[in-house]
């Protein structure tokens, strides 16, 4: 007899110190997982004169061991994942401006001075890295003569555009529509 009184004492010793816990929790984005805890810690005292008839609370214990570092193996996996996120992005970051310097440097290289260089990449459907846009505004250097005729001279921007292009697309392997160019007089 003195065992069942033990146990409804441990039973509501164990209801008192769930209800505070519960209600001290600074944030409710952790209550479920407190109360899953607490669940399991429930039944392991609820069943426990069940299971030391059969010997059986050390086996409890320890898969209630195993089932907590399997949880906390999943939030550092989950960590992790996140963790490699912010790495590609970082990685992503400075493969942009690599290029964006690149693209600067082969601009002065034609005689440009970049105003602005943009590159934004990202990966296709197998995964792999790709250049999804560059967008480029370049001025032409002013130490050219100017065109007579500003039709010519339009003409003439639009040729060097175009062929800016077709070298940006070949050297990167993109395709021309992904490019944008405008020079500036």
């Amino acid at each position: 007899m003195d065992g069942v009184y033990e146990w409804l004492r441990d039973i509501a010793v164990f209801f008192l110190l769930m209800t505070a816990v519960l209600n001290i929790l600074p944030e409710a984005k952790y209550r479920k997982y407190v109360q899953f805890f607490l669940g399991l810690v429930m039944l392991a005292v609820l069943c426990r004169p069940i299971l030391a008839l059969g010997n059986l609370e050390g086996a409890l214990g320890d898969a209630l061991e195993k089932m907590t570092l399997e949880a906390e193996a999943q939030d550092l996996k989950n960590s992790q994942i996140r963790i490699e996120g912010l790495q590609q992005e970082v990685l992503y970051g400075a493969y942009e401006r690599e290029l964006q310097d690149q693209i600067s440097a082969f601009l002065e290289g034609q005689g440009l001075e970049p105003v602005r260089v943009e590159v934004s990449i990202g990966e296709d459907r197998e995964g792999e890295l790709q250049i999804r846009r560059m967008e480029i505004t370049a001025r032409k250097d002013t130490g050219e003569h100017p065109a007579e005729d500003s039709g010519e001279n339009d003409a003439g921007s639009a040729g060097e555009a175009r062929e800016l292009k077709k070298e940006l697309a070949e050297a990167y392997q993109v395709s021309e529509a992904h490019i944008i160019i405008r020079l500036q007089e």
